[in-house]
């Protein structure tokens, strides 16, 4: 690769076609580029539960003419709920003032997104069933092996594949994910708990619950604090819930109630993992989303993160050509790293003050802060994210 390419003649690969690399390839696609995309999974299929889209990642979708679509299958959320263990209402927020002034907040089943998202990009530039076995890079080539036996050379390979990322596994080296303390499952309930718009959110003494309605169907999520490693059983799954959430309050019985009649292979679980980088480019590899900033799941914003580093590693890719990549990788790099750390530390802030580890003193001294947390402090707390640019 001698002469100085750009545009479709730059050779992207896009490594994970969930929600960061979707949008990224897409984008790229609308930009005149033809990236090939790698997805290891065999076909997309109903993985995810309920997940908020904030403006910052929704507006994303305009620029891809799939707003009208995602607001389709999306349920605007106008209403956030906190109640403490017992099931006391600590405070309820308005969200429309925010939605007036920045765009509305949204809840949708994960697979929804994955499918509006899916649509940007062309049939002949994915390949389902497919990821990286070797990256191999030798000055401005990167030569990639696939787990179809196939092998390629790129200009530039781009890690969208998640928290658990093989691209970054394969490319850089003693990077740790760093436990949390938490633990959590997720299961569909009776939508009638909630009505469409509000969200709710008990924040008890070391454990946590939500209810997140969407058109198809409300999700309900769990979390208590754990030491690392803890076991979790698929047929002691339902028992290891009723015994960390008995005697909560508020919606709590009935989602217990609802717990008899789940399937125990059907209900999600996973741990509170999140990621910090210092690098997230290595020489023609780069990250986005959760395979470089994975922020936890309590922010609620990991989504929208990872539609906007999408939006910048594309936006930088349209006004570079081969010659200069390292550059552009630089400013997409300078373009989002304060803003990244600034929502990691969030999520972890928040995570840390929803739980309390069993701290009843704590907990209580929780409760009354979030009574006297205003609507107007909330405000400003969330405009802080929503105008910052990108």
């Amino acid at each position: 690769m001698d002469e100085v390419r750009y545009g479709n003649d730059i050779q992207v690969l896009v490594v994970g076609g969930g929600i960061a690399g979707l949008s990224c390839a897409g984008l790229l696609e609308q930009r005149g580029f033809s990236p090939d995309v790698v997805e290891k999974t065999d076909e997309y299929g109903g993985l995810g539960y309920a997940l908020g889209l904030w403006p910052a990642g929704s507006n994303i979708l305009k620029g891809l003419g799939k707003y009208e679509e995602f607001c389709s299958y999306a349920d605007p959320m106008h209403t956030y709920t906190l109640l403490s263990d017992s099931g006391e209402e600590l405070h309820s927020y308005d969200l429309t003032s925010l939605a007036d002034e920045y765009g509305k907040p949204h809840l949708i089943w994960r697979p929804r997104l994955v499918d509006v998202l899916r649509d940007t990009v062309s049939d002949d530039n994915i390949r389902m069933g497919t990821t990286v076995t070797e990256i191999d890079q030798r000055g401005d080539e990167v030569d990639v092996s696939f787990t179809d036996g196939t092998t390629s050379t790129y200009d530039l390979v781009i890690g969208a594949d998640g928290i658990h990322s093989k691209v970054r596994e394969l490319t850089f080296t003693d990077v740790d994910l760093t436990y949390q303390g938490m633990t959590s499952w997720a299961f569909w309930v009776d939508p009638e708990m909630v009505e469409m718009g509000v969200a709710k959110e008990h924040w008890g003494d070391g454990r946590f619950a939500g209810l997140y309605p969407t058109d198809d169907g409300l999700a309900c999520f769990l979390a208590v604090a754990a030491p690392e490693g803890t076991s979790d059983p698929v047929d002691q799954r339902k028992r290891r819930i009723r015994n960390n959430f008995q005697g909560m309050g508020g919606f709590i019985p009935d989602v217990l109630d609802e717990l008899e009649s789940q399937d125990s292979e059907d209900i999600w679980h996973d741990d509170f993992y999140d990621l910090k980088m210092d690098q997230w480019v290595n020489n023609r590899v780069v990250l986005i989303g959760d395979a470089a900033h994975a922020p936890l799941p309590t922010a609620g914003v990991g989504a929208s993160m990872a539609m906007e580093s999408a939006a910048v590693i594309a936006d930088e890719l349209t006004r570079t050509d081969s010659e200069y990549l390292g550059q552009a990788l630089d400013h997409y790099v300078t373009r989002r790293r304060s803003r990244v750390d600034h929502v990691q530390q969030k999520s972890r802030q928040i995570g840390k003050f929803a739980l309390f580890d069993h701290s009843t003193v704590l907990s209580a001294l929780r409760d009354q802060a979030v009574k006297l947390y205003s609507q107007e402090r909330m405000e400003r707390y969330y405009e802080d994210f929503l105008s910052t640019e990108i």
